[in-house]
């Protein structure tokens, strides 16, 4: 519904500017002589353009107001879903005793962006904690691609070894690595080698992490459930521990991750309504 509405608020203001070009233009042409309107026309193209000025300046207003709110949703869902991902972090330094310097969360969020029919979908960062600095990973997250984009597409817990991905991907030319996604489609792999990724995104994206979990953000209805994103935990390369994909793999840690998503889309929840 948010992204029609932006289609249709982009279409007004084209039509808006329009109208207020054909109105400027039409009097101008007048003055100067180059044709002539009754004293009715004169006055409907004075008045479209006057009305067009008068509610510009009102959308302006209402768009300040708007944005002052905001900014306070945004604080607040940051400052919610930071606290979550910091007691997630705690507890899974609790049970499995990886570092919390070794590890991040994330939670994300699935926007679209684009005008019909080039519009698309991507995740969104909401909020991030990690204790120790990191190349940042440029790759755009979208349902599908990814650890995190899979776990939005499929619905469900993800725990992926992709520094033992990256491994096995070594060397692989960009050739190949589209046959082996097309053989993935094929036999109904769901991307689990290549995760959905081109070869360029795992270019950037190797060698970042050794572990990685995603737990959807799932929003309930009486229409039905949506998945509107996710909750990650990494653990950063190189491997801290020979057995950090089992840890991830726990009871425990599956329930810290799904109990954080759960908070986090109350704190969502709390602000879009």
């Amino acid at each position: 519904m948010g992204s029609l509405w932006n289609q249709v608020k982009f279409i007004s203001k084209l039509v808006s500017a329009l109208l207020t070009f054909v109105a400027g233009v039409a009097l101008a042409g007048h003055q100067a002589g180059l044709w002539t309107f009754s004293s009715g026309w004169r006055f409907n193209a004075a008045a479209v353009g006057v009305t067009l000025v008068f509610l510009a300046s009102v959308a302006s207003a209402v768009r300040q107001w708007r944005a002052e709110a905001a900014e306070r949703t945004l604080r607040y869902v940051r400052q919610g879903t930071g606290h979550a991902l910091n007691a997630l972090l705690f507890r899974v330094q609790d049970e499995t005793g990886i570092d919390m310097r070794d590890l991040g969360a994330t939670a994300y969020v699935v926007t679209r962006t684009g005008v019909w029919p080039r519009r698309r979908e991507r995740l969104e960062p909401v909020a991030r904690v990690r204790f120790r600095s990191v190349n940042a990973c440029c790759v755009d997250w979208r349902p599908g691609v990814g650890v995190v984009g899979r776990c939005v597409a499929l619905a469900r817990l993800l725990v992926v070894d992709v520094g033992d991905l990256d491994r096995q991907l070594e060397g692989v030319t960009a050739t190949e690595w589209e046959e082996l996604k097309q053989m993935e489609k094929e036999d109904g792999q769901e991307h689990e080698l290549t995760q959905g990724m081109s070869h360029d995104e795992w270019r950037q994206a190797r060698g970042k992490f050794s572990v990685v979990l995603a737990t959807p953000l799932v929003r309930r209805s009486r229409t039905g459930t949506t998945v509107e994103g996710c909750v990650s935990v990494d653990v950063m390369a190189p491997d801290p521990f020979p057995d950090t994909y089992d840890l991830l793999c726990g009871e425990a840690v599956r329930h810290a991750a799904a109990a954080a998503a759960r908070e986090i889309g109350s704190v969502l929840a709390a602000a879009s309504g």
